[in-house]
């Protein structure tokens, strides 16, 4: 029996080594573990200049993932205030937005993590609290490994969040000094940390577009309930796939007794 499995786009982050000949991509395995765990076929996308390749890579893709940071660059201290996200990283913004903007243009499905969440609403048109710091005294950057909680989160009762993780409230990590503050318009606020502090937001304009503040690509090792949102994506990806009848990647596989 054969199924088509959706191709899921995942960017990647950008490290200057101080010339361009040894400048790196990376991305942490973990996204394309959750990826193919549920289901989907995970696709890097190399961050490169030249706007055709950036439509023909998109082209490929039933779904973009939105990594989270991967490191800031060293000139940045632990304790001052980050400038924006283009400032951060300029050559790794350029091309997030280019992707984010074709998705959005798209109705691509679009899951946002962390740095990617927040990369998502502001493309969309929302802003970016520079500094978590002058907005709460709730600690946001933890120390423990990635699979354990550092706070609680509340999930209104009325969203497709709390639909597939089938929980009004539950533990999240968290590894941001920064966070969104106005949302995009057609964004809507779906979960939020005991200070107030936004960890989640869905779109009523799009077939999905989800962003976590948090990484449930790590807590899934412990918790299905995280599984669900990937699984939510990829289901979301497929249902794109077939949309637009595109030949994808075919996966041939055996029921028991056959």
């Amino acid at each position: 029996m054969e199924t088509t499995k959706p191709l899921i786009g995942i960017n990647c982050a950008f490290q200057a080594e101080g010339d361009r000949f040894n400048d790196r991509l990376h991305l942490a395995r973990i996204y394309v573990q959750a990826v193919e765990k549920t289901g989907g076929i995970p696709i890097l996308l190399p961050i490169v200049e030249n706007e055709g390749s950036v439509r023909a890579m998109m082209d490929e893709v039933d779904g973009l993932l939105m990594s989270g940071g991967g490191g800031l660059p060293a000139k940045f201290t632990r304790d001052q205030t980050l400038p924006g996200l283009a400032e951060q990283n300029p050559i790794r913004h350029r091309f997030d937005v280019q992707i984010v903007k074709l998705a959005l243009e798209r109705d691509l499905p679009i899951l946002g993590i962390c740095r990617g969440h927040q990369t998502v609403n502001e493309v969309a048109g929302g802003t970016l609290h520079l500094s978590l710091q002058e907005k709460t005294r709730q600690e946001h950057r933890q120390e423990s490994p990635d699979d354990q909680v550092c706070h609680q989160i509340r999930i209104a009762e009325n969203s497709r969040l709390a639909s597939f993780m089938g929980t009004t409230g539950v533990g999240v990590n968290s590894f941001h000094r920064q966070a969104v503050d106005r949302l995009a318009p057609g964004m809507r606020a779906v979960a939020w940390a005991d200070d107030g502090i936004l960890e989640a937001y869905e779109s009523d304009r799009h077939l999905f577009v989800l962003g976590c503040q948090f990484h449930p690509e790590s807590l899934m090792v412990r918790d299905s309930r995280f599984a669900a949102i990937y699984g939510a994506f990829v289901q979301a990806a497929t249902q794109y796939h077939d949309k637009v009848s595109r030949p994808g990647i075919r996966t041939r596989y055996h029921e028991r007794g056959h």
